[in-house]
């Protein structure tokens, strides 16, 4: 029997798109430890997978940029994960000699278990449930909103930008990054993708039409699509009693600046014929009223909403958005930082949906983006035949065994 230790970020986006593969290796024989939210264990162990929570400094940690107003901050991105990097390396190192695994999984945000990983010597994998931050100049730079292209200028724009970028990011990360690698004694990088181009796996939860194979990403990405996996929940009656159109409303599971789309779509929506079903996440919903023909909540499956939705109005997380263009629903996405932007512009040039600049958020605005949204239905369908909705985790799972067979293979001949 594998035995597989998985870390996390403090972050429900980065740990539920995992979920299903790591229960389809329960499923095959494999033994899972997981380490992640301290409110998420039970939950875990409830699926048939051990779990302890993530220690205190990491568990009650916030994105760095969580404070932005839309303007995605790579400092406070960069010093965030430096922040986070010697607890969780400590951490992970401390549980490996502890569980003694086969593998190592790390999501792609948690930089200082991905270096515990690579230290350990053990066959080990990274997952990402978003666009790759792996250099590229086959597209342009994630992060900054741009629409992909494959003309000679949209070629061009994207040799530049991506260099530009990845200086960007190395003033920021690189030399402090590598001073805290010394302190491990591990190699310094070159890049600040340099690690993730070390793992044996990277496992990309994103697919058509938002993400497509990159010509100069290493061999070791593999992109098995999204995940649909959520908790699951009892269906709420007030929710299955809602008769008119409804126009599901979600705000980020990770605190931002994103209050504005709830408190905005509420106002937009009234005298629609709609009924608003807004989700607040991270924001309290008790600073939001509830109308006649609006509901608020912290969170609802999505897919006992997604079933009778007639629009989704969203800040362009890729779990919603990826859910709602599997099953054919148009998208407004007001994108206030981190992938958002580039979520939205995709969405937008793909026909399904239409980007809304925050900074231009009204319910005026909000009001026409909806119609013009609901005029692109037939459009979000034909989008719906080429999203991968299914198979992600018995792919994923395909992967990983074939890692962990690979080093069998290997120490059989030593």
């Amino acid at each position: 029997m594998s035995r597989i230790l998985v870390m996390t970020s403090p972050a429900r986006g980065l740990l539920y798109p995992v979920v299903e593969t790591l229960v389809t290796l329960r499923r095959r024989g494999a033994s899972i430890h997981v380490i992640t939210l301290a409110d998420e264990v039970d939950r875990m162990r409830e699926l048939g997978v051990t779990a302890s929570a993530l220690p205190p400094e990491l568990n009650d940690a916030h994105p760095g940029d969580w404070k932005g107003n839309g303007r995605r901050s790579v400092g406070a991105l960069t010093d965030g994960l430096i922040d986070r990097a010697e607890a969780e390396f400590r951490h992970l190192a401390s549980m490996i000699s502890t569980y003694r695994p086969d593998m190592i999984l790390t999501d792609v945000s948690a930089t200082g278990a991905q270096c515990a990983a690579e230290a350990s010597g053990l066959p080990w994998a990274i997952w990402c449930p978003t666009f790759l931050p792996l250099f590229s100049t086959d597209g342009p730079p994630i992060g900054l909103g741009l629409r992909p292209g494959t003309s000679r200028v949209a070629r061009m724009r994207d040799t530049a930008l991506s260099h530009t970028s990845r200086a960007i990011w190395e003033v920021a990360f690189k030399n402090k990054f590598n001073r805290w690698r010394r302190t491990h004694d591990l190699p310094a990088v070159r890049h600040c993708d340099e690690p993730l181009r070390r793992a044996p796996l990277i496992l990309s939860f994103c697919g058509p039409p938002l993400e497509n194979r990159h010509a100069d990403w290493p061999d070791t990405v593999e992109l098995v699509g999204p995940s649909s996996w959520a908790p699951p929940t009892d269906p709420d009656p007030a929710i299955d009693a809602i008769t008119d159109p409804i126009a599901l409303v979600t705000c980020s599971t990770e605190l931002q600046a994103d209050a504005a789309l709830a408190g905005t779509a509420l106002t937009a929506l009234e005298g629609t014929g709609m009924h608003a079903v807004v989700t607040t996440g991270a924001l309290d919903p008790d600073a939001f009223s509830s109308t006649a023909t609006s509901t608020v909540t912290r969170f609802v499956a999505h897919e006992h909403v997604l079933a009778t939705t007639s629009v989704v109005i969203t800040h362009g997380g890729m779990g919603i958005t990826q859910k709602a263009l599997a099953r054919g629903i148009p998208l407004v996405i007001v994108p206030f930082g981190r992938d958002q932007r580039d979520v939205a512009v995709r969405v937008h040039a793909g026909g399904s949906g239409v980007r809304l600049d925050p900074r231009d958020l009204t319910p005026e605005t909000l009001r026409a983006a909806v119609t013009t949204a609901l005029g692109r239905t037939e459009e979000a369908r034909r989008v719906a035949s080429i999203v991968p909705a299914v198979g992600s985790a018995d792919r994923a799972a395909d992967h990983i065994e074939r890692v962990l067979a690979a080093r069998r293979t290997s120490d059989a001949v030593a």
